[in-house]
């Protein structure tokens, strides 16, 4: 049961967090032994970046970064498109695959998997998981980062599907919610 223990960090706009009644919040959870070692907003966009105790911003090997993109209304799906096309510019060999998408729930959102075999100028490969959850007028996109030996296959990388089920179910147990609802 220890990878159940964790915690929870409220991320929101600052319109958000300085207005009295509130707003529509993100509860990130944070797995236990994980910290922050990144946080800044600007320019109508936040970010935090967290990673297990051992490694640092630098180092790091296993990442989860947190963005919440204000005054943004595109939609999940149109995101990841981006994201895609992004990723396929800075990798030498890129891979994807949409995991899910949902609009059942009170937000569109949408999960996908991406491979990066290389990153341009760099010495190593990513593969990164994408939940990405459409809000009133903001995006929010959570990854969990692994940072890899450059490679050409997914194949050849060998990340278990266990592992990616596991990382999809913990990135499911962030919410977002809004305050003004009473619905957090």
């Amino acid at each position: 049961a220890a990878a159940q223990t964790g915690e929870f960090h409220i991320l929101a706009t600052p319109d958000v967090l300085n207005s009295a009644e509130g707003g529509e919040i993100l509860k990130v959870y944070i797995p236990s032994g994980w910290q922050t070692v990144h946080k800044e907003w600007l320019n109508d966009r936040g970010v935090e970046e967290v990673v297990p105790a051992d490694q640092t911003i630098i180092n790091w090997q296993e990442m989860l970064a947190i963005q919440v993109m204000d005054k943004v209304t595109t939609s999940p799906e149109n995101y990841l498109s981006q994201l895609r096309e992004a990723l396929q510019s800075s990798c030498d060999f890129s891979h994807f695959r949409i995991l899910s998408g949902s609009h059942s729930a009170k937000y569109a959102e949408a999960i996908q998997i991406s491979w990066c075999g290389q990153v341009v100028d760099a010495e190593w490969g990513e593969i990164v998981l994408t939940r990405t959850i459409s809000g009133e007028n903001t995006l929010y996109s959570l990854n969990k980062s692994w940072r890899t030996i450059p490679f050409r296959s997914v194949e050849a990388i060998g990340l278990p599907d266990e592992e990616i089920q596991y990382w999809s179910d913990l990135l499911k147990r962030s919410e977002l919610c809004d305050m003004r609802l009473n619905a957090c």
